[in-house]
């Protein structure tokens, strides 16, 4: 989760630029940040409770210089959220300074081993431990490589982490295990970071390490090695392959406000999506005995979504289960098929499905945002969004675009399969081929009445989120936005499942907003505006989302109204109106919509 970097250079002064390294990847964490440096033959730590945003405008980092330092920002896991236990953390001999992205299982054995060697522990970190094993490796006589080494194997867990040592001014060390790692390499430096999001702007080749990995690098190059043996791995290092520019905000108050306008450009990419991979992944799909589908948090709603397009265009019925799970439920088979979907392309429960799979044989896809990420590497078929960088924690253009480019697939599989007529597969295309601009009329009108229904329901602080069908997807995804930003509860729900006990929760102050289909389905449509009067009958306040008639309209509260036209369409837009009503409801109550707390957009530990 946290965001890590680390630069080396033989002359230039890099403290600010490691600074704005982790400003870039705050959105993998903000509890806190620091910076190390060294300075003379010490390490000058500078480092406190806030994200790195905060405190460079608060002026914290002016005066650092030093041309290699390491810096972090942090999504607490092990110790609160304090100065004490933000990163950097430093050996008690003050010549070994880390930075660490993971979770170590083994964190209490190891401190009590420590402590009764006589290190002194600081922080309640688990991360902290690192340091000291790699004082004592020394200490012992182990040499810098070799101690780093040494330390790696006495970890058990997950970590990225970048190492500085002071009797090394010109080198800096990196260890890889399930944790994502990246060198980057520019005329006058290298770099170490969690994503190549921190070093686009500076670095133009890369090196991406593999689990298992240490780096040693300098100003100029690096070696890799494998942490089992120490026997060195020969890789060449890659351009950069796509467009990293620092997003800016433009006319927008947000980024999260920017990201979802840009949801039409988002379409627009998933539509240039080679049609060569649409259908081979299909087929992979549709030629798979068993096939699943699965990512965490909005990515698992847009698989959820998957399997109800699939449903409706092929009759296939790809069960969908979050990644956290999918492996001690499904024993995989080389017969299989298991489609990931993760805008980072590191999300760790996703790439761990996907790794157990992959290991007994199933043919692995996964959708993505990133080009370069583990994910994207590591599978057998890779789809790329080209959605572009989100900045906001929320994901808004991403998810839209990972619907897009399922409704793509799902489309492409009832055309190979013969189940879909001429006729019904040229209307799903036509539906697809118009969704940007469908998405651009009607943005504006779902974005202001998203903020008239937001002040009009101000004061309910519990709800639920209802659909059926394809729309049950839609209505847990609304939830969760709701819930990630405003800090409400919100509990999406199977609009069908709401009699079966839950309905008991109904009164004045349980807020329900309800997502209808349009009239192309009209059993669907029934049967959710019948859950919608089974809420009105008991007192609830109601928002329906959809295209409603003027009678309709007076049974609920509020409307936010959809095209009510096609199959998929009114879907897309209803997915968009759930996160302007998030945002909308989140500005009113003053919070902060780009980060809120707590959460991390790329979630990269156990």
């Amino acid at each position: 989760m946290c965001g890590i970097v680390g630069m080396v250079s033989d002359r230039t002064d890099l403290a600010q630029d490691l600074v704005r390294g982790i400003a870039r990847l705050e959105y993998r964490g903000y509890d806190s940040c620091g910076v190390a440096v060294r300075n003379g033959s010490a390490v000058l730590v500078r480092k406190d409770v806030g994200g790195p945003s905060d405190l460079q405008r608060k002026g914290f980092f002016q005066g650092l210089s030093g041309t290699i330092g390491i810096a972090h920002t942090r999504w607490a896991t092990h110790g609160g959220v304090n100065q004490v236990n933000a990163h950097p953390h430093v050996s008690g001999n003050g010549k070994v300074a880390i930075v660490h992205n993971g979770v170590l299982s083994n964190y209490r054995e190891l401190r009590q081993r420590l402590k009764s060697e006589g290190y002194e522990f600081k922080s309640a970190t688990d991360s902290e431990a690192i340091a000291h094993l790699i004082q004592r490796n020394m200490d012992r006589g182990a040499s810098v490589r070799e101690a780093v080494r040494q330390a790696a194997l006495e970890v058990d867990g997950t970590y990225a982490v970048v190492v500085m040592v002071m009797s090394e001014p010109f080198k800096m060390w990196g260890l890889r295990k399930e944790s994502p790692l990246v060198v980057g390499f520019a005329d006058d430096r290298a770099v170490l970071a969690s994503d190549v999001l921190a070093l686009a702007s500076l670095c133009e080749e890369f090196v991406y390490l593999e689990d298992g990995e240490l780096v040693e690098l300098n100003a100029r190059d690096c070696q890799i090695f494998h942490i089992r043996d120490g026997q060195k791995v020969e890789r060449s290092r890659k351009p950069l392959q796509a467009d990293f520019d620092a997003p800016e905000l433009g006319e927008f108050s947000h980024f999260m406000a920017k990201e979802m306008a840009e949801c039409v450009s988002a379409a627009r990419s998933a539509l240039l999506v080679d049609d060569d991979e649409i259908r081979n992944a299909a087929r992979s799909l549709l030629q798979a005995d068993r096939a699943f589908l699965t990512g965490m948090g909005t990515a698992y709603h847009m698989a959820y979504l998957g399997n109800h397009l699939f449903a409706l265009t092929c009759g296939r019925y790809f069960p969908m289960v979050t990644a956290d799970e999918l492996p001690g439920v499904v024993r995989f088979t080389a017969k299989d098929a298991v489609l990931g979907v993760s805008q980072s392309g590191e999300t760790y429960d996703t790439l761990k499905a996907i790794r157990v799979a992959r290991a007994s044989g199933a043919k692995t896809l996964a959708i993505v945002n990133v080009s370069g990420s583990s994910m994207a590497r590591e599978v057998d078929q890779a789809l790329l969004q080209g959605a572009g960088p989100e900045v906001a924690v929320l994901a808004t253009k991403s998810a839209l675009s990972q619907a897009f480019i399922l409704a793509r697939i799902a489309v492409e599989a009832g055309a190979l399969s013969g189940s879909l007529a001429p006729d019904k597969e040229r209307s799903l295309r036509k539906e697809l081929e118009n969704m940007p601009s469908v998405l651009q009329e009607w943005r504006p009108s779902i974005d202001s009445e998203s903020r008239e229904a937001a002040a009009h329901f101000m004061g309910l602080e519990k709800w639920f989120f209802l659909g059926r069908g394809l729309y049950a997807p839609v209505a847990y995804e609304g939830a969760l936005k709701f819930k990630e930003v405003t800090y409400r509860h919100a509990e999406g729900m199977a609009a069908g499942f709401l009699k079966h006990g839950t309905i008991s929760l109904i009164d004045s102050e349980m807020g329900t907003a309800i997502f209808i289909p349009p009239g192309t389905d009209a059993e669907l449509r029934s049967l959710t505006l019948t859950a919608l009067e089974e809420v009105r009958t008991r007192g609830g306040p109601v928002l329906a989302v959809g295209a409603l008639s003027e009678e309709e309209r007076h049974h609920v509260d509020a409307v936010i109204g959809t095209t009510g036209q096609g199959q998929i369409v009114d879907a897309f837009l209803q997915i968009l109106t759930g996160q302007y009503l998030a945002y909308h409801t989140a500005r009113a109550l003053g919070r902060d919509v780009d980060r809120p707390r707590a959460l991390a957009k790329s979630v990269t530990v156990p």
